[in-house]
């Protein structure tokens, strides 16, 4: 047999009571749901921030395999417009306030780096108001001429290749960049090609090439090194009218002058500077 209950059930709270605790439990609830929300933003954003930081071969800033010592890739706002933006490959290129360029604070790279391995660093800057141009923390550049061109690259194969991408820019982008590098004797042009292109390119003869030309870094790159000769390859995998997609590999040579650092050597007119490649193996790599 049971025994009667001697407790009762408390009183039923007043209205107004009732009201203010469902409205703590809401505010409570949104105040929490809020805070998650606000967690998760943080959180998305710093891991867009990672990304754009730190993405492999397609993104934007390219920290090498090693980082030497204490390589960064931080941009100092003072130095450069607010925000940077994206180029026609999903590249990040930052817009300098100085038009020539921004030189990045540089540390010794890695002992032991490999040849194929990337420059510490790397970052695209838009110089001269049409090109897009690499600048690294570990290999240069680490100066500017007094018309602006930068110089100052590492005597390495990253040194070497940063070099032929900054110069062949300035080669095929019209009269005014052909003489930029011209007067501050960053060609040896044994044969006198380079008069023969200023000439066709002040005619209006085709591939004629304006000044200003717009310039972009080519996708691939392969070096083949020396100390005191370097051949560089650019590839670039192109889309032709008829839908296939070709690829091109484009190379340089460059000489190390004592006092001046690399200087692109032109080669005879008749001597063939490009071909049509299978593929982007052996030896092949993006930097950027």
């Amino acid at each position: 047999m049971s025994e009667p209950r001697t407790d009762t059930p408390p009183p039923a709270p007043a209205p107004a009571v009732e009201s203010a605790v469902a409205s703590g439990r809401d505010n409570a609830t949104r105040l929490l749901m809020g805070g998650s929300i606000l967690g998760v933003i943080l959180i998305a954003a710093l891991i867009v921030s990672i990304v754009i930081a730190f993405r492999g071969d397609d993104g934007p800033l390219v920290p090498a395999g090693d980082q030497g010592s204490d390589a960064t890739t931080a941009s100092d706002p003072v130095l450069f417009e607010l925000d940077p933006f994206f180029d026609e490959h999903g590249r990040v290129v930052y817009a300098p306030l100085n038009e020539n360029g921004v030189l990045l604070e540089q540390s010794a790279p890695a002992t032991g780096r490999a040849a194929t391995t990337a420059p510490s660093g790397i970052m695209l800057q838009q110089v001269h108001g049409n090109m897009y141009l690499p600048f690294s923390t570990s290999d240069g550049p680490t100066a500017f001429t007094d018309t602006g061109v930068a110089t100052g690259f590492a005597r390495t194969p990253q040194g070497a290749g940063l070099a032929a991408v900054h110069y062949s820019a300035y080669r095929a982008t019209g009269n005014n960049r052909i003489r930029m590098i011209q007067d501050v004797g960053l060609v040896d042009d044994p044969h006198k090609v380079l008069p023969n292109v200023l000439a066709r390119n002040s005619s209006d003869q085709p591939g004629a090439v304006p000044d200003s030309f717009p310039a972009r870094v080519l996708q691939m790159i392969k070096v083949n090194y020396t100390d005191d000769l370097a051949r560089v390859h650019l590839g670039a995998s192109v889309a032709l009218k008829s839908g296939r997609t070709q690829n091109r590999d484009m190379w340089f040579d460059l000489v190390w002058r004592e006092g001046t650092g690399w200087v692109l050597k032109i080669p005879a007119e008749e001597t063939p500077d490009a071909e049509v490649v299978k593929d982007f193996a052996d030896g092949w790599t993006s930097w950027w």
